[in-house]
């Protein structure tokens, strides 16, 4: 599915990003809905934010007419200029579109630190307003791209008291990916009807065990933004009726869960330079949460993660991430498997693997590493990828 109905999408080049990147076709991107949308969102929780967060963030408590997005420019740390070309763009978009504008969401993402040409969007808006269509969404997904290598995109169809609805979803992010969100975008949209206090503890579900538990490198950005946009169902309009622990809710949040998981696999297949998605479940914690530190602590790890490239299994750089981590543990009783292959049992490494035997089993494109800690029953998966000379290159000349 690439459609929702009442919602058009456009997306243009206005020279943000550099000639050499005119490739990608786009830098800035566009969304409209009919009819006005309620929005729930998961910000940034870097204490340093981007203009367009802060405006957003704002403007997410209103109706939501439209959504100006661009790349090439984060538009962050540029002080009172960040926060009045962020109010230009969106004070742009609500006249050509006849709405307030405390009704648009805006979102930025690139280079920090260099002041936004919002008169570049501003020159574009008229064209992206006339050329939106219910076709552009593939556009609109291209408009949003960094770093990244191809485009993300996840659906899902649904039926609710015998009607079709469906979700639909676009993000992005390559580097500078930890959770507490990441430099990543993700917009989500949907044609079900939804009571906000319903949408918010629904969405917040699932970017916690989705984009929140994605790692690259460990580290956050200051434009991280996640949202979910849907048609507003007030207390008299409720239809199709959907409650919390009822079957609606369930099928609703089911496919919900499954869009947001799928981007947040794309983002971490797409990390800067990276080879192979790695699949991290932390077994038997004493607390959910203590199993997620335990994964991030590993998933984080420089050492852990170029053993990955080399595919040589130094079964000591996992255990001695796995003792960093700060929470309970009884550090004696830990089992580590790869695949189906325990690698460690009881804490000692096994000497009993070939090198051949080794390296087939971090030679996979996609790999799963289990740790059962033995001594609680909380679990929690974590997504994460190789790290590789590629990263460096990219990173080490980001804004050339």
């Amino acid at each position: 599915m690439e459609k929702i109905n009442n919602l058009l999408f456009s997306a243009k080049y206005c020279g943000i990003k550099k000639e050499a990147e005119k490739g990608r076709r786009f830098d800035v991107g566009l969304a409209v809905f009919k009819i006005p949308t309620r929005v729930s969102a998961v910000f940034t929780k870097n204490k340093i934010k981007a203009a367009p967060v802060v405006i957003s963030k704002n403007n997410s408590r209103n109706l939501i007419n439209a959504i100006i997005v661009n790349s090439g420019n984060a538009n962050a740390c540029n002080g009172e200029y960040g926060i009045l070309d962020a109010v230009r763009v969106t004070e742009a978009v609500s006249k050509e579109i006849g709405v307030e504008k405390d009704n648009i969401f805006v979102c930025s993402t690139g280079v920090i630190g260099e002041r936004l040409k919002a008169e570049f969007i501003e020159s574009i808006i008229p064209e992206l307003v006339e050329s939106a269509d219910e076709s552009g969404f593939n556009d609109f997904a291209e408009s949003i791209m960094t770093t990244d290598t191809f485009t993300k995109t996840a659906s899902a169809d649904i039926l609710l008291d015998g009607k079709k609805y469906g979700i639909i979803g676009t993000s992005k992010g390559s580097g500078m990916i930890m959770p507490n969100m990441a430099t990543m975008l993700a917009f989500i949209f949907t044609d079900i009807p939804i009571e906000r206090r319903l949408a918010d503890i629904m969405f917040k579900e699932c970017v916690d065990v989705s984009f929140n538990s994605v790692t690259v490198d460990g580290d956050t950005s200051t434009n991280d933004t996640a949202a979910f946009f849907y048609p507003d169902a007030p207390q008299a309009l409720k239809w199709p009726s959907i409650k919390q622990c009822d079957a609606n809710y369930d099928i609703v949040k089911k496919a919900l869960l499954y869009v947001c998981m799928e981007l947040a696999k794309m983002i971490a297949v797409d990390g800067e330079g990276a080879t192979k998605l790695i699949k991290i479940t932390v077994e038997n914690a004493y607390t959910e949460e203590g199993a997620k530190k335990t994964a991030l602590i590993v998933a984080n790890s420089p050492l852990f993660k170029t053993m990955i490239t080399g595919e040589d299994l130094n079964l000591g750089r996992i255990m001695a991430a796995i003792g960093r981590s700060p929470v309970r543990m009884r550090p004696d009783k830990i089992d580590v498997y790869i695949g189906d292959k325990i690698v460690v049992e009881n804490s000692v490494i096994s000497g009993e693997l070939s090198e051949t035997e080794e390296r087939a089993l971090l030679s996979p494109v996609e790999i799963d590493l289990k740790i059962d800690l033995n001594c609680g029953k909380s679990s929690r998966t974590v997504l994460t990828c190789n790290l590789t000379k590629e990263y460096i290159d990219i990173n080490a000349s980001y804004r050339s």
